[in-house]
């Protein structure tokens, strides 16, 4: 067996030694990551009810409850919704001075182009997944691989129309999710970056590690794919370091350990090139440099200064951060708790429902057969010994009824969820259970989806600030290194890649500044969507109202809110040319339509206040017309009244003859002077009148002042009057 090279000896016995130290720290986290996994799984196990204080169930000991399962998966969906609810990436640019808003535009679809061609949703989907089930999450990059994009054109050089196809190849940057069990930090660390490095290993199959060997920057394969004893002859150091349990650290079932290391290591045990810092100076032997090994079967397969600097190219996030510590809390630890008592107090439910609903029994063995094994099922026939008397057979087997107390242990469930809705901060409601008992309104509903989702926010915020963002900013650093503009005009044209070769020549970004939109994003589009339902039925309902509100932003706002897809149906706003011709005339005939009415309703009430007017002018023309004939008959009839039959006829129409100088007698002549209706106010007073027998006939006057013009009602009484007749002289 031909020995590693060397100069790397040191190193691969720095990085093993690292590597067992750190992957032993580890190991109580492990083993708690490891029960999380199991959890959320439902992987049943011999200490799933561990200190709950009930006892094992006997018959029921393999159901095992998905509590933590149904909150991790709520958890989940949620955050997801949050951040990719919308369709769009969960980032945003904005330009320093909206003057640049062409560069930072730029910038922005170049790297949402980047994140769509690495599958970034399912990479930051599986991320949340991990979160929510340890806790705690890695991302390694970025790491470049070559892609090729195809295009397809039609050639006429050759005299002939021909179909053409061109291949383009380049450099795309990728992130990597590590699984969180793979990982192996320094274990005196707090912060990763902020230790010796970190280690990201797995297993892998021999033809994988094999391929690398067609690639000049990998060596030492051959001894990679060696484990120890493949050559038939293991020797007795081999076996002492099996007892050790560090072969199998690098070989187990016919795969290959590899570790990934990223950190630093002293810069002696290097190899013979001289290492240099970002500025080109040689580093100092006694100094740490940030390498990126890889280590296969317990050998070192590559080594290269680290293309990130000083900066560890793994960022860690935490579903709910614990100071001071690496580790972080997720829902399934957060629920573990529940999961043990619910399980407990289940598996016990089940055992008391069955010996409620089965009962049991007494038996006199000594009139069976001794081959009765009294295991009931459908069908099943007792062997009683021959000759048994009915007697016996009748009294061989009792019945007993068992008192069903399931009712106690569904309490115990009950208790154990909700003391499981506050530790974990996912509630029934965001779980789409007790849906019955939420209230109705949207001010009531806000109010309780906003209390629970606050747990999920802060889950929201860290991804923000430790995923997206460091990845948004990671790619914008690369891109303004080794992003060729020839690359940007395949892609995205001619306009785009002369706006980035003006970028890459300015060398930064400070013209623009970038945020994750996650938190942002995170609310009750539901609510909202409801709320602005509502205003738009109340005032594009009202004519009042209508004129009032611009549909276009209400339009906008909803579709935003509702976040149906994403490219909006919205008419741009820009020129009356954009709209087509068939709306432009339906909106003039809307507005036609609305002036007509309008005008309508002005004539409706300019006649309305008219004939109004009108009424009330002939009402009070019919009233002065009544007085004047009442008062008109009384002046006829006033020559033959007597000042008491006068007094009371004027009570009775409701005069004033005082008052009244056509109606009160006068002091003047004995004489009575002749009636002269035309000229009331030299009406002399009455004569006095002769005794009943014998009447004075007054002349009668002029035939045309007898009748003079009248009302309608002239010459009968009113209904006052007709109740009250003039008494007879």
């Amino acid at each position: 067996m031909t020995d590693p090279t060397p100069s790397l000896n040191g190193l691969a016995a720095l990085l093993e030694q690292r590597l067992v130290e750190w992957d032993k720290a580890s190991e109580p986290q492990k083993a708690k990551l490891l029960e999380c996994y199991q959890d959320v799984m439902r992987i049943a196990r011999d200490d799933d009810t561990k200190n709950t204080g009930a006892a094992r169930s006997k018959k029921a000991s393999s159901l095992f409850i998905g509590s933590t399962r149904n909150k991790v998966r709520a958890a989940r969906a949620k955050i997801n919704d949050a951040l990719f609810g919308n369709g769009l990436m969960p980032f945003d640019t904005t330009p320093t001075d909206e003057k640049l808003a062409p560069f930072s535009d730029v910038v922005e679809d170049i790297v949402t182009e980047q994140l769509e061609r690495m599958d970034f949703r399912s990479l930051l989907k599986a991320g949340v997944d991990t979160l929510a089930t340890y806790g705690t999450g890695f991302m390694f990059g970025p790491f470049v691989r070559p892609e090729t994009l195809t295009e397809t054109a039609g050639d006429d050089s050759a005299g002939t129309l021909e179909i053409k196809e061109t291949e383009y190849t380049y450099d795309h940057p990728y992130f990597e999710l590590a699984s969180t069990l793979d990982v192996i930090p320094d274990a005196e660390a707090r912060n990763l970056p902020d230790g010796l490095g970190v280690f990201w290993s797995t297993m892998e199959s021999p033809h994988t590690v094999r391929a690398w060997g067609k690639d000049d920057s990998y060596q030492n394969i051959a001894q990679a794919l060696l484990a120890p004893g493949a050559n038939g002859n293991e020797t007795g150091s081999e076996q002492a370091q099996e007892r050790r349990a560090n072969i199998n650290l690098w070989h187990k079932a016919g795969r290959i350990k590899v570790a990934r290391f990223f950190g630093r290591v002293p810069k002696s045990l290097i190899a013979e090139n001289e290492l240099q810092d970002a500025d080109g100076e040689p580093v100092e032997s006694g100094e740490l440099v940030s390498v990126v090994a890889i280590m296969a079967g317990g050998v070192v397969v590559k080594v290269s200064e680290s293309p990130y600097g000083n900066k560890l190219p793994a960022y860690r996030c935490a579903y709910e951060d614990v100071p001071h510590e690496m580790w972080g809390v997720g829902v399934a630890e957060n629920n573990a708790p529940h999961q043990k008592v619910v399980n407990a107090a289940f598996r016990l439910y089940m055992d008391g429902k069955g010996m409620a609903l089965l009962g049991t029994m007494s038996v006199d063995r000594s009139v069976f057969m001794p081959t009765e094994n009294f295991l009931k099922h459908p069908g099943k026939v007792y062997e009683f010994k021959p000759g048994t008397p009915a007697d016996k057979r009748k009294d061989a087997l009792i019945m007993h009824t068992e008192p069903d107390i399931t009712g106690g242990w569904m309490d115990v469930i009950n208790a154990s969820s909700q003391m499981s809705d506050d530790d974990t901060g996912i509630t029934k409601y965001s779980q789409g259970d007790d849906s019955s008992n939420l209230n109705k309104t949207a001010t009531g509903i806000s109010m309780i989806m906003s209390a629970s989702s606050l747990p999920i926010k802060e889950v929201i915020q860290n991804i923000d600030a430790c995923w997206i963002e460091p990845i948004i900013e990671c790619l914008i650093n690369w891109n303004l290194k080794y992003l060729d503009p020839e690359t940007v005009r395949k892609i995205h044209g001619e306009e785009a890649a002369a706006t980035w070769a003006k970028i890459r020549k300015f060398g930064k970004s400070s013209f623009m500044n970038w945020q994750a939109t996650g938190t942002s994003s995170f609310m009750q589009k539901e609510v909202l969507t409801n709320k602005l339902r509502a205003f738009a039925d109340f005032a594009m309902s009202n004519p009042v109202t209508a004129p009032l509100i611009d549909a276009r932003e209400l339009l906008e706002q909803t579709w935003q809110c509702m976040e149906i897809g994403k490219e909006s149906p919205i008419l741009e706003k820009e020129g009356e040319a954009e709209i087509p011709p068939q709306v432009q005339q339906q909106m003039q005939q809307m507005q036609e339509q609305t002036q007509e009415l309008e005008s309508a309703l002005k004539e409706v009430g300019d006649k309305f206040n008219e004939l109004h007017a009108d009424a009330e002018g002939k009402r009070e023309e019919r009233q002065l017309k009544a007085y004047d004939a009442t008062t008109k008959r009384l002046q006829v009839l006033a020559p033959f009244l007597t000042p008491e039959m006068a007094m009371q006829l004027a009570y009775n129409v409701g005069l004033n003859v005082d008052n009244d100088p056509d109606l009160s007698q006068q002091d003047g002549d004995d004489g009575a002077s002749e009636p002269e209706p035309q000229e009331p106010a030299e009406m002399d007073e009455a004569p006095a009148m002769a005794p009943p027998e014998q009447p004075q006939e007054p002349e009668p006057p002029p035939p045309e002042e007898m009748q003079p013009e009248q009302p309608a009602d002239a010459g009968f009484f009113t209904p006052d009057e007709q109740s009250n007749p003039i008494p007879e002289a």
